[in-house]
C-alpha cells in the first residue's frame, strides 16, 4: 500500500497509483543547471590557458569577481532547488474513488484540485516527439463534466497504463454505484 497526503480522504478510499512527471523532464532541468555550474569556472580556465588579465588585477577588483560569481552560484543552487520542488512536489493520485492534483507552482505555492470518478467521460493519451515515444512518456487528458472540463496529467511514464487503469476504476466505481442505487 502506497503510504501518501490525501486531502479530504474518505473512510474505504485507498492509493492505487501515485504518479509523477517521467525522470528524463527532471535529467533535463538539471543537466541545464549543471551547464550553468560549469560557466565561470570553464570561463576561468579559459582566461587562465590565454593567460587573460589574470595576473594585473587588483584586489579589489577580484572581491567584487568573487562576490559576482558567489552570488550566481547561490541564484544557480536556487532555481535548481525549484526546479527540483516543482519536478517532486507536482503530483496526481489515483485513488479507487477519485483523482487529486497537486501542482507546486513555486516554493511556497501549491494548488490541490481533486476530480471524482463520476465525472470522467473520457480519458486520451498524447505523445509526441522522439524523446517521448523512445522513453515513452507524455500526457494523459482526462475530459469531465465538471467547470474545468480536462484535467492533465503532464509528462507521464507509462501513459496508456495509466488511461488504461483509470478507464478501469471509473468504470469499477459507476458498476459499484449503480449497484447500490438499484438496491434502493
Amino acid at each position: 500500500m502506497i503510504k501518501h497526503y490525501i486531502p479530504h480522504k474518505n473512510p474505504n478510499e485507498e492509493i492505487i497509483l501515485l504518479v509523477r512527471r517521467h525522470w528524463l523532464i527532471f535529467l533535463g532541468y538539471i543537466s541545464f543547471w549543471i551547464l550553468l555550474a560549469i560557466g565561470p569556472v570553464a570561463l576561468y580556465g579559459l582566461a587562465i590557458y590565454f593567460n587573460i588579465f589574470i595576473d594585473n588585477i587588483s584586489d579589489e577588483v577580484y572581491a567584487l569577481v568573487a562576490f559576482l560569481i558567489s552570488l550566481y552560484y547561490i541564484y544557480v543552487c536556487l532555481f535548481a532547488y525549484h526546479a527540483f520542488i516543482d519536478y517532486y512536489l507536482d503530483v496526481w493520485i489515483i485513488t479507487n474513488e477519485r483523482i487529486v492534483n497537486t501542482e507546486q507552482n513555486g516554493v511556497f505555492s501549491r494548488v490541490t484540485s481533486e476530480l471524482s470518478f463520476r465525472n470522467v467521460q473520457d480519458v486520451t493519451i498524447e505523445i509526441n516527439g522522439i524523446l517521448p515515444t523512445i522513453f515513452n512518456y507524455g500526457n494523459v487528458y482526462i475530459q469531465t463534466a465538471a467547470e474545468k472540463n480536462r484535467f492533465v496529467f503532464e509528462q507521464v511514464a507509462d501513459p496508456q497504463i495509466i488511461s488504461n487503469k483509470i478507464s478501469a476504476l471509473v468504470h469499477a466505481y459507476i458498476q459499484s454505484h449503480v449497484k447500490k442505487v438499484d438496491s434502493l
